[in-house]
Formats: C-alpha cells, structure tokens, sequence
C-alpha cells in the first residue's frame, strides 16, 4: 500500500460488524509511514475470527510487516478484537508507537473515577441478571448482550484487565510509562518526518460531565452529583441481589440510593409489632407487590454502560497542510454528545486563521473525510456541532458496517440511521463508502446523481477496491498538493 505523493490514503477493512482503517502517510524523505487506527470485530458476529484474520494478513502485506502507529480509540470488541483473534499474524508485525486516550493511564486519577463508577453499575448488572435469569429469561437475556458486549474479566474500562490493550503496550517499541506518554484533548502533535501534517487530539473530554452526556439534543445538562439515577439503582440492585451486608464502598452509594434517611428507617422485626403493618398485611394483595419488577430498569443502566465507554473514545483530527485551503480528515471513534460538544472548549495557535486561533469550527468546515462513527448510529454524529458544520464541497464518508447483521437475529439496531444516513447523502453528495457495499472486482461504486460521468471517472482515480473479489478493503485517496507543482490537488 504505498502513500500518494502528497495526502493521504485511507484503506477501510471489512472485518464484518467493526471498525479497522489503515493509513499511508507519505514521509519527508519518501518512505512510507503507516497509522492502523482500530483494528476489531464484534464477537458476536458469525465468522468474524476468520474474517479478520484475513484482515490482518493483508494488512502485514500492505505495511511491509512494519506499522509506525497503532491507535485504539476505545475498548470494544469491534475496535480491538483483531490483536485477539489475529494475534499470530500481528506477531509477525512490527509496531513503533501505540497511541491510547488519557483515559486508558492507569494512573490517571479522572480515568481511576470513571473505572470506579463504572465497575459498580457492571456489579449491578450482574447482580440483576442472576435474579431476573430465573423469572424472565428473555430479558436477562438481553440485559447478558451488554454485559458480554463489556466483557468484564477483559476491558479496563469495567474494572478488568485490558488484554489486547496489554498485549500491545508490551508489543511496541516505544513503550507508554509517564503520563504524558497518553493522550490529552487539546494536544496539539507534530511529527518531524510528516512535516506536510498535524494530528489534533480532540477527544475523550477530562470533564466527567461531559462524559456522560450521552445523547443530542434531549440530555444538555447533566447532573453533576456523585449519585445519578443509575448509581441509585445499582447500588440498590447489589444490595438486593446479595442480601448480605453491603462492603463500605457500596454502603455509601446504597444510603444515598433510600428515599428517606436513617432516622426515618425501621426493621422488618419492628415494623411487624406495629398495628398499622399487621392491618395491612392481612390485606396484601399479588397485584400490590413490586417484588423484583422495579429491576426491569436495568435496560436503561444497561445502555448507559455501553454508551460510556463509547464516549471515551480518542479523537483525531488529521490536518493536511501542502493544500490551500488546508484539509482536515476525522476519525471520532464512537464519540457521543459530550465527547463532541468538549471539542469547541478548546483552540490552538495559528496565524491563517482570522483570529490567530484554530478551533473545532475550522477543523470540521474542512473536513474531506469524515470516519463515521458508532456505525452510523442516531447518537454519535452530532447535528449543529457536528455533520452541519462540515461544508466541504469534497466530504467523503466512510461508514463500518454491517446492516444486514445489525439487524437479524433480534438486535434490530439501526446501524446505519436511517435520519443520518439521508443527511451524509445530502453533505457528500452521495460519496458514501461502505464497508457491507465493497465492491466486486468487475464492478464500479454507483455514479451519484450529482456528478456527471466525467466528473465521477475522475473521482473514481482516488478510489480502488480489494481486487481479489472478497471485499475485503475499499480505500479513497485524499489528495494534497502534488510534489513539484504550485497548485493544490483536486
């Protein structure tokens, strides 16, 4: 996979329902420079071990058995599982540099809260699934989805060990021991061998608040306090499921959780003296005991666990400096609501800008290449801070997914958004690459309405396709100014 002469070349892999993109960045001294962001596939999805074992092979092929970075942006199966099933053939791989968000610093405080925090609402869930397992298997069922989905004995970010994570800081050359070996919002990275190049970091936010703003336009303001809606049940959900007395770190939380406080409390044993509580309970009826219904609640911490770790992925904004005007290329992992909004709290120096400041407004409004997030999901492309700002006449999307499987088998997941989907169309003019639409080695992508044949044989230059037949890559070239020349490329 050789880089253009100047820009940048994007390769989309289809492991089947995950994201794995390779990157050809072109040196300063000719040689080949190559980013693997992501590397996964969900492992529910039918197959996917094999698949992605072919994804890797030709991934050691087209890197020359050599990738300068690895970056993982966060800690689901279906951006991570490659260096688990295809661990063999990455082991035949060299990797220089591996770059993780803040997030994933063992030693970072704010990431030490989130872990906290989200191992209690992970214990809760399990806790409600072992009761719920035996009344209403269906739906603990679901509930399990999730859960598997985190894979607590695995992922940090419940409270496990990360060992694909693991595996690759102890696999690369450059290894991640002092703080600021992680990355930060707001960083600002300049290689001296891609001088044609800067790497923005815009996300995950250290702002907790802003982690947990989860969806668009219904959830902008968000509880601050260290008990919110799914802290109180959880620790409720643990308390009940165990039925024994609550370790001290969880007593807190479950105090807080009662409606009343202590002095309002009485026993079971008291309250069976009183006449009111013997009046009563002579006339207990079925249809008046909650009993266990009140844990059917748990589908909503179930989503809200996915959700967070989703939006503690690391962004990137690639900016492409030999073109007037400069171009940017986004890959937000699976950022949600507050992951993007954190984006606009920040700036850099810069003297083109008219206000000497480069801000996310600047970044997005010449945007070429947007990574689709979350599988074009409703809640990880935002609207007015987001899709809306990108104005570029050459925005090209890139969307992994697998709709078909997304949405057999019960799941039902709107991957891609149909409200999305519609309106990257309408930014993009149709320039849509899929990673479930490769095409055939005969075949071409579909002209869109909006280019003339002439208009799209020229686009189609900047794209090639897995010429095996498999579909198993599709990849766009974002050109920047050709060596040699005056003029930026189309």
């Amino acid at each position: 996979m050789s880089p253009p002469e100047s820009g940048v070349k994007v390769r989309m892999y289809n492991p089947g329902f995950g994201d794995c993109f390779l990157l050809a960045f072109r040196k300063d001294n000719g040689e080949p420079y190559y980013m693997l962001i992501d590397c996964g596939v969900h492992h529910q999805y039918s197959g996917g071990s094999a698949r992605i074992k072919k994804v890797a092979e030709n991934i050691l092929a087209a890197t020359n058995q050599h990738i300068d970075t690895v970056v993982i942006t966060h800690e689901h199966t279906d951006h991570l599982y490659g260096f688990k099933y295809a661990r063999d053939i990455f082991e035949n791989i060299e990797i220089d540099n591996l770059w993780l968000s803040w997030a994933e610093n063992p030693d970072d405080q704010a990431a030490k809260k989130i872990k906290d925090e989200f191992g209690i609402k992970i214990k809760a869930l399990q806790a409600t699934i072992q009761v719920l397992d035996k009344v209403d298997k269906s739906f603990s069922n679901l509930l399990q989805d999730v859960l598997d989905f985190e894979l607590v004995e695995e992922l940090a970010a419940t409270g496990g060990k990360a060992e694909q994570l693991l595996y690759l800081k102890d696999k690369v050359k450059n290894k991640l021991v002092r703080p600021e070996d992680y990355l930060n919002p707001g960083e600002e990275i300049s290689l001296p061998f891609l001088s044609d190049y800067k790497f923005y970091i815009l996300g995950p936010p250290k702002n907790l608040t802003r982690l947990k703003e989860l969806e668009t336009e219904s959830e902008l303001y968000f509880k601050s306090s260290r008990l919110n809606e799914q802290i109180a049940f959880a620790s409720a959900a643990i308390a009940f499921s165990t039925n024994k007395k609550l370790k001290t770190e969880n007593k807190d939380l479950f105090d807080l959780s009662c409606p009343f406080d202590d002095s309002h409390k009485i026993s079971i044993s008291e309250a069976e003296t009183l006449d009111f509580f013997k009046e009563y309970n002579k006339k207990a009826l079925k249809w008046r005991q909650i009993d266990i219904d009140w844990l059917y609640s748990a589908e909503e911490l179930a989503l809200d666990i996915n959700n967070y770790t989703n939006n503690t992925s690391l962004v990137i904004a690639i900016e492409l400096l030999n073109t007037v005007p400069t171009k940017t290329i986004l890959f937000p992992g699976d950022a949600q609501t507050g992951n993007w909004l954190s984006w606009h709290d920040m700036s850099w120096e810069n003297d083109d800008c008219e206000e000497k400041q480069l801000k996310a407004k600047d970044l997005l409004e010449k945007c070429v290449l947007y990574k689709v997030g979350h599988h074009g999901s409703h809640n990880a492309t935002l609207k007015e801070k987001g899709l809306e700002l990108m104005t570029s006449s050459d925005l090209v999307a890139m969307i992994p997914v697998d709709e078909m499987w997304a949405k057999a088998d019960g799941r039902e997941w709107e991957h891609p958004d149909p409200k999305i989907l519609k309106r990257l169309e309408e930014k993009t003019k149709g320039r849509i690459f899929r990673s479930d639409q490769i095409p055939k080695t005969d075949q071409k992508p579909p002209k869109p309405d909006a280019f003339t044949d002439e208009d799209w044989e020229g686009i189609l230059k900047n794209i090639k396709w897995d010429p095996s037949g498999k579909q198993l890559w599709i990849e766009y070239t974002v050109l920047g100014k050709p060596l040699g020349t005056n003029s930026p490329g189309q």
